[in-house]
């Protein structure tokens, strides 16, 4: 939200009540504000530890979320029947999850669509992927914006964009340097120039494919790993500011300073020839405690709260029609 400077003389660099970018001052008195609304399609095998992740970094901000947990239809339906899940208890997923079907009629200001262990070498091959488009298509007339991480990323580019991404021979595994590119819309704000991030993934997109597509913004690029925060946006105001309507997300920066160790010695007891994640361990020894410098990148899930929270519609039914 704007400052406000308490004058009726337009501040040289702040905006101010005679300001034409200031904020309208009947709305300064009083705005209508009411909880954020975010469903969390959440394909991670571990469910759980994926909740409380994206759930700390949500609660961090003084805006109310209420969140809607979403998985689809078949794996829903699967689970009453009997299925069993390793790794999440099948009475957390019956009584915290909803089928799209269920949820098919509301509104929501934000998706997110995480990871998933994927097993083939498109994202197009897996067996939910009909699922996962029409749960894509019906964000379109239902989601105001949406936050889409590794391979749900994958995913989304490739359902909205056709950026293709293929399996590598090797796991790309580390804690990478980017460097900022551009961030029209501030979803980047408060990050320095050149950071660290979690990176866990077998395949990569399309780096040629990425850049030949004028929609998409590349707001941070890794030299190692290439574009890992992208955005697609839409001015919203009137004033040039521009709304982020999906971002794409090829890092993990709510991973606990464990997790990509976990993630080694889990694929390593799999398979002893897997190596260790890069620039993660001190001296890449495992041995070693990894040291968390990746923590503020995190902040990107308050920055994205915030620009949904100015620029989502009051009235939930207005979504997706920006709020002019």
């Amino acid at each position: 939200m704007p400052v406000i400077v308490a004058s009726e003389e337009a501040h040289p660099f702040l905006p101010s009540l005679a300001s034409g970018s200031a904020i309208e001052s009947r709305r300064a008195i009083q705005q209508d504000i009411r909880p954020i609304e975010i469903a969390i399609l959440n394909l991670m095998a571990d469910k759980i530890t994926t909740e409380r992740q994206l759930a700390g970094w949500l609660g961090s901000t003084p805006l109310q979320v209420n969140l809607t947990f979403v998985a689809t239809d078949a794996y829903v339906r699967d689970i009453r029947n009997g299925r069993r899940s390793k790794t999440t208890p099948a009475e957390h997923i019956v009584k915290f999850y909803n089928p799209l079907s269920d949820i098919r009629d509301n509104k929501f200001d934000g998706l997110i669509v995480t990871g998933v262990n994927a097993l083939q070498p498109r994202v197009s091959d897996e067996v939910f992927w009909p699922e996962v488009q029409e749960i894509f298509d019906w964000s379109s007339s239902h989601v105001f914006s949406s936050l889409y991480l590794c391979w749900g990323a994958k995913a989304a580019l490739k359902h909205f964009h056709d950026v293709e991404s293929l399996k590598g021979e090797r796991k790309t595994s580390g804690l990478f340097e980017h460097r900022l590119v551009s961030d029209s819309t501030g979803l980047a704000f408060g990050f320095p120039d050149v950071f660290s991030s979690p990176v866990s993934r077998w395949k990569n997109p399309d780096r040629a494919a990425i850049a030949k597509r004028p929609a998409l913004e590349v707001v941070a690029n890794s030299e190692e790993t290439g574009p890992n925060i992208i955005v697609e946006s839409e001015a919203f105001d009137g004033l040039g500011r521009r709304f982020p309507r999906r971002v794409y997300v090829l890092t993990h920066p709510e991973y606990e300073t464990d997790t990509l160790r976990a993630e080694y010695l889990r694929d390593h007891a799999a398979d002893p020839s897997t190596r260790p994640p890069l620039h993660y361990f001190p001296g890449d020894d495992p041995s070693r405690e990894p040291v968390n410098t990746w923590r503020h990148t995190a902040h990107l899930y308050a920055n994205w709260l915030k620009l949904v929270y100015e620029a989502t519609p009051f009235d939930r039914q207005r979504i997706p029609a920006l709020a002019l």
